[in-house]
């Protein structure tokens, strides 16, 4: 979809959290980082600004801090992925009134933990930043690294494969799928758990 087919970000016919997500789609761009200035400026007057784009979320829209990509200063955000077209009635409707599951939480953390630095080739660094970078990976990380340049491309882990898989679901489906990987996790946690006893149950 080109920016052309998306509504005006900032027509105040939309939501704040709406108008939030044209706003990354249209004026940032996925991949990009902005700066918590550039996003009260761009909502002056709005309160609560930076806890309706965490919302989006909750949409699966990935959003990355500090906290999740340790390049990033305190005050940057990086927009990794667009999530569910909200600005679309028919998505609104469909996501009303319903909240997503831990386990979609964690997905979205594994992806922007895969990332780790290598997320931000978007944004120009100095040639003697990124060889100290890579000095300081243990030999099995450059090995790594010299195969990626050598093939010229990343290949997608496991991981990555499934949650495109995932993604490509309908939002029911998403849902489904959510609860029998709950099961599934919680199945594995469960039998991972020591005996109280540590002997035949009698």
């Amino acid at each position: 979809m080109t920016d052309g087919q998306l509504p005006d970000w900032a027509s105040e016919k939309f939501g704040t959290k709406v108008r939030a997500a044209l706003w990354l789609v249209t004026v940032v761009g996925e991949g990009n980082v902005f700066t918590r200035d550039q996003l009260r400026a761009a909502f002056p007057g709005v309160e609560q600004i930076d806890r309706r784009l965490r919302d989006l979320r909750d949409h699966g829209w990935v959003i990355a801090t500090n906290r999740d990509e340790p390049f990033l200063d305190p005050h940057e955000t990086r927009f990794v992925r667009a999530g569910d077209p909200i600005w679309q009635p028919g998505v609104r409707r469909s996501l009303s009134g319903r909240s997503r599951s831990s386990e979609l939480a964690s997905l979205r953390r594994t992806e922007l933990r895969m990332g780790g630095e290598l997320a931000r080739v978007r944004q120009p660094q100095d040639p003697d930043s990124v060889l100290e970078k890579l000095k300081g990976l243990s030999s099995t990380e450059r090995s790594l690294i010299l195969a990626w340049i050598a093939m010229g491309h990343r290949p997608s882990s496991a991981a990555e494969l499934a949650w495109r898989a995932y993604r490509s679901l309908s939002d029911d489906q998403r849902h489904d799928v959510a609860a029998k990987l709950g099961e599934l996790v919680s199945a594995e946690l469960y039998e991972e758990l020591p005996t109280q006893n540590g002997g035949d149950e009698r």
